[in-house]
């Protein structure tokens, strides 16, 4: 993608570049460490009944959500309506939207975006279901909700029992929607001790089942169960009455993710440059809040004797030790983000890379998706 400013066109990254020949800041995605990463999830779902609903709100990329899909997964996982849109228009076929459509106009837009592929939608709210019904009779189609059930973590979902039982037989009696399963979320249970974990994480999964076992029990049919993320996976994934697990931040990993256990290999990096050199033990390079999430903390350089200890909008602080005491102005540094799916949507475009250089510059189609 180019970008233009006053008539200036930003350097375009060239196949066979290494890291030192790049413009910054760049957002850098090892493509080997993504296969690998894809590869040994699905290696850990291979002969399970459980399957991979991979969630795309963190790469935003349908690159990666095709190899998810050639790797195994029954489809992807978006968290909005317009991210669902992008990732149809490049090719992928089937799309949940772990989220809530509420609005006339956004209601109104999802009719148009169901006719591009496979599309689910959640709902929690008995008039919201009406309004989807609606819209699906006006525009000639039948679309398929879950019901998001919140299972502990006080966000979107009805409460198990009587309230998901009643939104359940409302929904059949609605022409236009069809009633594919329940959903709900764990996957924030960012809990280190293990035992602590599996204890909040298998709480949540009995009262899901239960919602799918009432509903049966009232011979409504409930085809899909789904919940999980990266931090409960295999949690998830073993947990009988799950059907699929909406992975995410596995693919590109963080060191987020990486504290609660998640391990993958870091895919994702962000190449800055050392703009000045103010005293002997710091430094300051082009890449600031503007270019990292502080969500979950500071970016952490790659390289040994270097901190960041500030990020301003435009730049950031570097405190130097040993050896990289000897950092000069134009030198390159590169940063793991500290969230990378909060990071990733500040940029236009990656540099793919394989084995430290430049294999192909990929726009970021979803990113903005916010609606």
């Amino acid at each position: 993608m180019e970008i233009h400013n006053r008539g200036w066109r930003r350097p375009e990254p060239k196949p066979g570049q290494g890291k030192a020949e790049l413009d910054t800041p760049a957002l850098l995605l090892d493509m080997d460490a993504v296969e690998a990463n894809i590869a040994k999830m699905a290696r850990w779902f291979e002969g399970r009944q459980c399957r991979l609903r991979p969630h795309a709100k963190t790469h935003k990329l349908p690159l990666i959500a095709r190899k998810q899909v050639e790797a195994g997964a029954i489809g992807i996982t978006c968290a909005k309506l317009s991210e669902a849109e992008a990732f149809f228009r490049e090719g992928i076929r089937d799309v949940l939207v772990a989220n809530e459509v509420v609005g006339e106009r956004k209601i109104e837009r999802l009719g148009e975006v169901a006719r591009l592929g496979n599309l689910i939608v959640c709902v929690d709210d008995p008039g919201n279901a009406r309004a989807i019904a609606c819209a699906a009779r006006q525009a000639g189609l039948v679309i398929r909700v879950l019901i998001e059930v919140d299972t502990g973590l006080s966000r979107c979902g009805v409460k198990p029992g009587e309230p998901a039982l009643a939104l359940a037989r409302a929904i059949r009696g609605m022409d236009g929607i069809e009633l594919a399963g329940i959903m709900g979320y764990e996957g924030g249970l960012f809990i280190k001790d293990p035992g602590e974990k599996r204890s909040h994480a298998e709480a949540s999964y009995r009262a899901l089942v239960s919602v799918r076992d009432l509903l049966v029990g009232e011979g409504i049919p409930v085809g899909i169960v789904t919940a999980g993320g990266s931090n409960t996976y295999a949690l998830a994934g073993s947990w009988p009455g799950i059907t699929d697990v909406q992975v995410g931040s596995y693919v590109t990993m963080d060191p987020y993710n990486g504290e609660y256990g998640v391990d993958f290999a870091q895919a994702v990096t962000v190449l800055a440059t050392v703009i000045s050199r103010p005293e002997p033990g710091r430094a300051v390079i082009d890449a600031g809040m503007k270019t990292f999430s502080t969500d979950h903390g500071l970016p952490t350089p790659l390289g040994e004797g270097i901190t960041v200890d500030r990020l301003d909008e435009e730049h950031g602080r570097l405190a130097l030790d040993g050896p990289a005491r000897g950092l000069a102005v134009g030198d390159k540094v590169e940063l793991v983000p500290s969230h990378g799916c909060t990071t990733i949507p500040l940029h236009e475009q990656y540099v793919l890379m394989r084995g430290g250089r430049v294999h192909a510059v990929a726009p970021i189609p979803a990113r903005g998706a916010l609606y």
